[in-house]
């Protein structure tokens, strides 16, 4: 998790995320540069653009009605309002960079795609490459795969650029990772040694290039980690953030299959645009799928309410999980005596809907592209634009830096004029770094009041942590928590989830005031609505890693909970202490939880601990009757030294010993040693405890300690001010003496303090186990019964091997329009490869199946099924916690049904499920059929399906997003279906249509 340093200039100044770095050779003044463009009109080879305290700078793209570059614009042409308010333009200049010695840089960025858009990605990307000069241009290679994943750097190589873009849109998940894995490996060497693959030294802007590459790839996997992002958003912001760092204007060329709209998608889509612009970068985005997003509403009204209107074509949901190779649906009629009844589309999300991509790509200067779009046209557009814009400045009417996104309008009145822009900037103080989020604006203009606000509470702590090498200053991790009984909860008995939502940012600034780190993080949470009494003691929390020089410190922290509005913030002093030679311990912390790591892992995290990272708890109230209490601490021997080191912990209540014994340090050949352990606390009386850990090596005694009481009775007069004492940290460092420490009490016998292995770290209780699964039944049960009315649409793609050596060959695509309404599932074909069909399911051969939609889940829950369930680990999986079960369900139980040319049969079957830790709602669901007949042409089936949470109206629900079906039959062949679920929309209220005579 890289952290983010910042350093603050004196004279506060505009942010301008508009700020664009033109090609050119090296940096002007404002003044000079106005008094150039003022002199000579244009700009061969432009400099870069610098803003002054109050200028705003954006780039304008005018082309006439034949899209051809307007090169006569003037500053009367055009008026320029800022919020609303009309803004007076200080400077406007040509910027015309044919003649730049400066590549123009192009970055295609592939989505997770299904094979059939991948196809349409592949062709567009070959045509568009092709389309591309031969000089003046590179292009870099980039896919998203649970972060971003680099294919190629940036290169004018026809040949490696084909083969790239081959390799992003590969059905082989694996030829596509070792490419990735070799291409970030070669990255890594050139961006370190300045030297590339040849042995030719880079130029300084070469190695920008590459460094700026690279920490993208890094920060991808940040933003995930630490802004709940999707991988594709996560990519995109990186990436533009980034490229804010390398000269001139840039593109990204996104391809994908949609964004998925949920309440936080906009906000993501706004932060990217911000930063895009202040960057430099447009973005481009292709929708490859067969139905264009902006088509969708219309061409599902005129479906849906068709269909309606006739009364056919309307399949009833399945009684059970089905997988179906050529059998036709039943098909139903649903008519009412008196009139016919009409759905009316809910017209949020519909009505004047506006699809993501096409926001993020007007947003920032570029184009969207639909599905069925011409992209030639837009392409063209772009490769001119690259080379021939304005720059316009001009100083706002601002009265205060409020946080807050500003729109920016261009408008001329010379007719026959398009102009293409950004979309707006964020009005706050000026920092080094441009990746400003959007909600982090609010936060930091809250931390610029002279009286923090305390509405609501909040807790910190800073660690330290120690060396991990010599040549690094010491390691210490931050952490902000936030009681969630501060926090406004929202009820929704309609999906059974209570949720919370809270913003934090913190400031850590040295002893004059400038900031060297900030942070922050924007915390969704989500628990079963049933478990509301017990979430409400936990917190949500905010945790950074970060390395800074001994010295005294200040610690700002805002917090904003996004339900009420409501406040908080505190400024602490905090002292960071050289850690002495020879052996060290860090400070002690309790324990909240061990989090599994997420994919692209942070390799420097210090608070790793086997395969997940140590969240701190710094709630020290213990609730009477807990079990166990966890606390961790890391030891980082003297590696010279003769003798081993050793540890032992001592428990006081209210000053008087209680128990102490040793822990054993295992010989780490002088590596830093992660230590967790267990207190067991069920029999402990009330009072007020304190935790010392001591390390002895070659004579030198460390302490360190933390602290914490167990409410009750007896606290309440043991305890002064109802508080325990603070925790010793590192800022109360002292060496204890030799006297002192054969002077300590022997151990007490009657209390165990328990070594927690890597392994059993994230494994639940029995206990908790049963309630899990009971929780995931529950679900699974209601699942059906809980949707809304909804449509949405399904895209297929079908694939076969004929030989089953895994050589596929596309087979055929096909998109569905999926009606569900009063608990009944229907569908009604789309398209079929691309073109409009009225083909039904049952005019198609092949794997087919049914039940996503709670059928797949009764399957396994119902009670008749009997399934065994296994605990098997602990898992990340979106933005939260998994816990994974091995099921089992025999065939005499099984409902899940398959058909081949002999007719229908049952079949037994195995999987995996992945249960919220939180919500107990199942995010993913595995089913392998077992104990086929040996007379059946089917062979092996299989089917997995992911859910996520999408909002529908008002309301979040856990929804198929996609799944893959597999079959192998006869001899040798095998099947394999991909399938997408996009562009949920809700039904409304119903109006009837009565004939009256």
């Amino acid at each position: 998790m890289r952290s983010r340093t910042l350093s603050r200039i004196r004279s506060l100044f505009f942010v301008a995320l508009f700020l664009v770095p033109v090609f050119g050779a090296q940096c002007q003044t404002a003044d000079q540069s106005a008094s150039q463009s003022k002199s000579a009109g244009t700009e061969a080879r432009p400099s870069t653009i610098v803003r002054d305290v109050d200028e705003v700078s954006l780039d304008l793209v005018v082309n006439n009605k034949k899209n051809r570059a307007v090169l006569d614009l003037k500053p009367g042409d055009i008026t320029v309002t800022d919020n609303g308010s009309p803004a007076e333009i200080s400077d406007l200049r040509l910027v015309a960079g044919t003649t730049s010695d400066t590549d123009h840089l192009v970055v295609f960025l592939f989505d997770q795609l299904s094979p059939s858009a991948a196809g349409n990605a592949r062709r567009i990307a070959h045509k568009t490459l092709k389309m591309l000069p031969e000089k003046g241009f590179r292009v870099a290679i980039l896919n998203v795969n649970g972060r971003l994943r680099m294919l190629q750097e940036f290169t004018s190589d026809r040949q490696e650029l084909t083969s790239a873009i081959n390799l992003a849109t590969d059905e082989s998940d694996l030829a596509r990772n070792n490419a990735s894995v070799s291409a970030e490996k070669k990255l890594i060497a050139t961006a370190q040694s300045g030297i590339d693959q040849s042995g030719t030294a880079l130029s300084v802007h070469e190695r920008d290039i590459q460094r700026v590459m690279l920490g993208s790839l890094r920060e991808s996997s940040r933003i995930i980690s630490e802004q709940n992002a999707p991988p594709a958003l996560a990519g995109l912001l990186a990436l533009t953030r980034l490229e804010a760092g390398i000269t001139g204007r840039k593109v990204v060329v996104f391809f994908t299959q949609g964004l998925e709209v949920n309440p936080d998608t906009g906000d993501f889509v706004r932060s990217i645009v911000g930063v895009a612009n202040r960057g430099g970068v447009s973005i481009y985005a292709i929708n490859t799928n067969g139905i264009d997003p902006r088509e969708f509403q219309s061409l599902t009204e005129t479906v849906a309410i068709g269909n309606m209107m006739t009364n056919n074509n309307l399949n009833p949901a399945p009684t059970a999980a089905t997988l179906t190779t050529s059998e036709p649906l039943p098909a139903a009629w649903i008519g009412n005596a008196v009139g016919i009844q009409l759905n009316r589309f809910e017209t949020e999300g519909m009505a004047g809907y506006k699809e993501p991509l096409a926001a993020l790509a007007g947003g920032t200067g570029g184009t969207y592209v639909g599905a069925d779009g011409n992209f030639k046209k837009p392409m063209r557009q772009m490769i001119a634009d690259l080379s021939t814009y304005y720059v316009l400045s001009y100083t706002p009417h601002i009265q205060r830096y409020d946080g807050q996104f500003h729109n920016v309008s261009v408008k001329t009145a010379r007719s026959g004029l398009k102009i293409h822009t950004g979309a707006g900037y964020y009005a706050v103080p000026p920092s080094e770094e441009s990746g400003l989020l959007g909600f982090e604006a609010p936060l930091l203009k809250l931390l610029e009041k002279p009286e923090l606000p305390t509405d609501v509470k909040l807790r910190s702590r800073v660690l330290q942590l120690g060396k991990f090498s010599d040549e690094d200053e010491g390691a210490n991790a931050l952490v902000i928590e936030v009681p969630l009984s501060e926090l406004e909860s929202r009820e929704d008995p309609n999906t059974n989830l209570l949720s919370w939502h809270v913003l934090i940012l913190s400031q850590i600034k040295n002893k004059a005031g400038a900031v060297v780190q900030q942070f922050g993080e924007d915390i969704p949470r989500r628990v079963a609505l049933d478990t509301k009494e017990t979430a409400r003691s936990e917190c949500a929390t905010m945790q950074r890693h970060f390395v800074a020089p001994p010295g005294e410190y200040i610690l700002e922290t805002a917090v904003i909970d996004r339900n009420s509005g409501k406040m908080g913030a505190e400024r602490r002093n905090f002292e960071i202490k050289n850690p002495a030679a020879g052996p060290f311990l860090s400070d002690v912390s309790l324990v909240k939880e061990v989090e599994p790591f997420r994919d692209g892992v942070d390799p420097f995290e210090p608070l790793r601990y086997g395969n997940g990272k140590v969240v701190p708890s710094l709630s020290n109230q213990i609730t009477r009757g807990r079990k166990e209490l966890s606390f961790f601490f890391l030891v980082h021997p003297h590696s010279s030294a003769s003798a081993p080191a050793m540890i032992e912990t001592q428990i006081l209540r209210n000053g008087e010993l209680v128990t102490q014994m040793p822990l054993q340090v295992p010989d780490q050949g002088g590596d830093v040693f992660p230590y967790l352990a267990s207190i067991r606390t069920a029999s402990l009386p009330a009072g007020n405890y304190d935790l010392n850990v001591i390390l002895t090596q070659s004579g030198k005694i460390i302490q360190r300690g933390t602290s914490f009481a167990i409410a009750g009775s007896e606290l309440a007069s043991n305890i002064a001010g109802g508080k325990p004492g603070p925790d010793k940290s590192a800022a109360d460092l002292e060496a204890v003496s030799d006297s002192q420490l054969e002077a300590l009490p022997q151990k007490d016998e009657h209390l165990s303090i328990v070594p927690i292995s890597p392994e059993s770290v994230s494994r639940p209780t029995v206990a908790q186990t049963e309630r899990i699964i009971a929780g995931a039944r529950q679900h699974a049960l209601n699942y059906s019964a809980k949707l809304p009315n909804f449509f949405c649409v399904e895209a297929t793609d079908r694939s076969i091997d004929p030989s089953g050596r895994g050589k596929w060959r596309r087979k055929d695509s096909f998109a569905e329009l999926v009606r569900y309404r009063d608990n009944q599932e229907s569908r009604t074909m789309l398209e079929v490869n691309a073109q409009r069909s009225d083909m039904t399911r049952a005019d198609m051969t092949g794997p087919i199946s049914l039940g996503e939609f709670g059928d797949v889940l009764n399957a396994i829950f119902q009670p008749a099924s009997k399934a065994d369930f296994r605990w098997k680990e602990t898992d990340a999986l979106g933005n939260g916690t998994v816990q994974v079960f091995d099921y089992r369900v025999a065939r005499e139980n099984a409902s899940m049904t398959l058909t081949d040319s002999n007719g229908k049969f049952y079949a037994g079957f195995h999987g995996l499920i992945y249960v919220d830790s939180s919500t107990y709602g199942i995010r993913r669901i595995s089913m392998e059929a077992d104990g086929l007949p040996s007379d059946s042409s089917i062979h092996a089936a299989s089917i997995t399906v992911d859910y996520d949470y999408v909002a529908i109206g008002a309301h979040e629900y856990l929804m198929p997003v996609r799944g893959t079906i597999s079959l192998r039959r006869g001899r040798h062949e095998a099947d394999l279906n991909q399938v997408v679920f996009q562009g949920y929309r809700r039904y409304a209220s119903q109006a009837k249509m009565v004939t009256t005579p």
